[in-house]
C-alpha cells in the first residue's frame, strides 16, 4: 500500500493510545459477535466456518447455561468479560519496504504492554538506554514511551475492502529467553542482570501463551471495527516465503502461519486479494493464503 494512505488512515483514527483488553480465548467472543449477526441458531453455527469456536471451554460452558437453540448478539456481549483481562494499548506506525508482499509500505499495529508489566520492568531490569535490552530498534516498535509486546503489519486496500496480514511478530519474549542464557548481554545494554531471573519468572507465564492470539485478536478487531473492513487474508508458510521472496532460513515459526489463523477460523479457500490477482496470482494459487470474511454470518 502507498505510504500516503497509511498517513491518511492514521490521521482519521483516534489519536493517542487505544485500550485493548485481553484474556485467554477472548478472540472467540470477538468472532462470535460477527458470526451471530442479528441472531442465529446454534445448529447453524455448527455448520459454519465458526464451528470450532463452540468447542472452546468458556464457550461450551456458556452454551450449556443458555439452554436454548438460538443466540442473540446481546448474549455474546454479556458473555465477553467473564475473566480478568490484561489492559494492553494499541498504537499505529508505518513500515517501509522490507519483507512486504508488494514491496511497498505497511500499516503497523502495535500491541503495547500493560502498566503492571512496565512497573516490573523498570523495578527489576532498570534500563538506562533509550532502547532497552529486549527491543530490536530496527523493528516497528512504539516510539511513544510504551514498551511493545508484539506487532502486526497490514497491507490495506480500501477500494476493494481487503486487508492482507503480512506478519505477526514478537521480539521481547524471545530476547528475554536469550538473556537468561547470556545475562552479560544485559550489562552491555545498560540494564540490571540481577533482576532478570525474577522478571522472567513473572513475565513468561503471563504473556508467552497469549501474545500471538492477543495480537491477532487485536488485529481482527482493529480491521473490522476501526477500518470497517470484513475480508481479511493471512499468509500461509508457503505464501509468506514465495510472495515476499524470503530465504527459508529466515522463516518465522510455522505455527504462526498455520495453527494461529486456523484457530481464528481463517480458511484456505484458494483465493487471493484483488490487489495480488494480476501480479502474483499463479504464485499465490500454488501457495494459498488463509481467508476470513466477517461480513459472512453463520446463518
Amino acid at each position: 500500500m502507498e505510504a500516503q494512505l497509511i498517513d491518511d488512515i492514521v490521521a482519521i483514527l483516534p489519536h493517542g493510545r487505544t485500550r485493548f483488553d485481553y484474556y485467554p480465548e477472548r478472540y472467540a467472543w470477538l468472532l462470535l459477535r460477527h458470526a451471530v449477526g442479528n441472531g442465529c441458531n446454534i445448529a447453524e453455527l455448527r455448520q459454519s466456518p465458526y464451528a470450532g469456536l463452540l468447542h472452546k471451554p468458556r464457550v461450551k460452558a456458556w452454551l450449556a447455561q443458555l439452554g436454548g437453540p438460538r443466540l442473540r448478539p446481546d448474549d455474546v456481549l454479556a458473555a465477553d468479560g467473564d475473566a480478568t483481562p490484561l489492559h494492553f494499548t494499541l498504537t499505529l506506525d508505518r513500515w517501509q519496504g522490507q519483507q512486504t508482499t508488494r514491496g511497498n509500505a505497511n500499516l503497523v499495529l502495535q500491541l503495547n504492554f500493560d502498566r503492571e508489566h512496565d512497573r516490573h520492568y523498570q523495578n527489576l531490569i532498570a534500563p538506562t538506554q533509550r532502547y532497552g535490552p529486549f527491543v530490536c530498534a530496527s523493528h516497528p516498535v512504539c516510539e511513544g514511551g510504551r514498551n511493545t509486546l508484539a506487532w502486526a503489519r497490514l497491507d490495506i486496500d480500501l477500494e476493494t475492502g481487503e486487508v492482507l496480514i503480512e506478519e505477526i511478530q514478537n521480539d521481547w519474549l524471545r530476547r528475554v529467553t536469550h538473556c537468561l542464557k547470556y545475562p552479560r548481554y544485559l550489562q552491555r545494554r545498560g540494564a540490571n542482570p540481577d533482576g532478570l531471573a525474577e522478571y522472567a519468572a513473572w513475565l513468561l507465564p503471563r504473556y508467552q501463551r497469549i501474545w500471538a492470539e492477543a495480537m491477532l485478536a487485536a488485529t481482527v478487531w482493529f480491521v473490522r471495527e476501526e477500518l470497517g473492513i470484513a475480508r481479511m487474508f493471512y499468509h500461509s508458510p508457503e505464501s509468506n516465503l514465495r510472495l515476499k521472496d524470503l530465504d527459508a532460513d529466515w522463516a518465522p515459526p510455522r505455527s504462526l502461519y498455520t495453527d494461529l489463523p486456523r484457530q481464528f477460523c481463517f480458511r484456505q479457500q484458494g483465493t487471493v486479494p484483488h490487489f495480488l490477482r494480476h501480479k502474483r496470482a499463479k504464485l499465490a494459487r500454488r501457495a494459498p493464503l488463509f481467508e476470513l470474511d466477517l461480513g459472512r454470518k453463520a446463518a
